[in-house]
């Protein structure tokens, strides 16, 4: 007699959080993270290709409401939508330095799937507000990241880098309007860019996982 197989250790986690109630956390579609970015929760997003990266991701999800938000803006809309994002979707805002404010705004009014900061934010107190305002919207919050924030606050961490141009054929480089405004001592990103390579620092969920 063949002896039952034993439940894997996240059915039992989706079975318990059934039984009391709690909703199964959600996920957006990714081709790079197998099982997709987890919703409501902060994601740090580091690496040379950080904001390719995270433009291809509002692609993959055209649905998704989205506020991006800096201090000073520097991203340049028209190449968001020569990338194939919507604009319609997505709102973009000049914080200043009330930065966490217009982020905890954001969060409370519930209207944003996503929430994307080119930078981080590493008060441990904001951060904690931020991660309970996150799974209460059930909403992302995306930094993207120079250098990664090592804290237990961020669960889904992840560094995407371009690749080198010599490692790959011209038959494998895109051609893509550069991002960002020119300003003083900035060089453009170049129009010929490579591919760029994904890994998963760190994450605790999977698709079938619950919070």
């Amino acid at each position: 007699m063949e002896r039952p197989e034993r439940p894997q250790l996240a059915e039992i986690r989706e079975k318990l959080a059934q039984w009391n109630g709690i909703p199964k956390r959600e996920f957006l579609d990714c081709d790079t993270v197998p099982g997709g970015v987890p919703r409501g929760v902060i994601c740090e997003i580091t690496g040379s290709a950080r904001t390719e990266w995270m433009i291809s991701l509002l692609r993959q999800n055209p649905p998704l409401q989205t506020f991006w938000i800096e201090e000073q803006l520097t991203i340049l809309p028209t190449a968001i939508q020569q990338r194939g994002v919507d604009l319609s979707r997505l709102l973009m805002a000049e914080a200043g330095d009330r930065l966490f404010q217009a982020l905890r705004k954001a969060l409370r009014s519930r209207l944003f799937d996503c929430v994307v900061l080119p930078g981080a934010i590493d008060e441990v107190k904001m951060l904690k507000a931020l991660q309970l305002f996150a799974r209460e919207s059930n909403a992302t919050v995306f930094f993207l990241s120079k250098v990664s924030i090592h804290t237990w606050s961020i669960p889904f961490q992840l560094a995407a880098n371009w690749n080198s141009i010599e490692s790959h054929p011209v038959k494998s480089l895109n051609t893509q309007p550069a991002l960002f405004r020119v300003s003083e001592g900035q060089n453009l990103i170049s129009e010929s860019l490579p591919t760029y390579s994904v890994e998963i620092i760190k994450s605790k969920f999977t698709r079938s996982e619950c919070p």
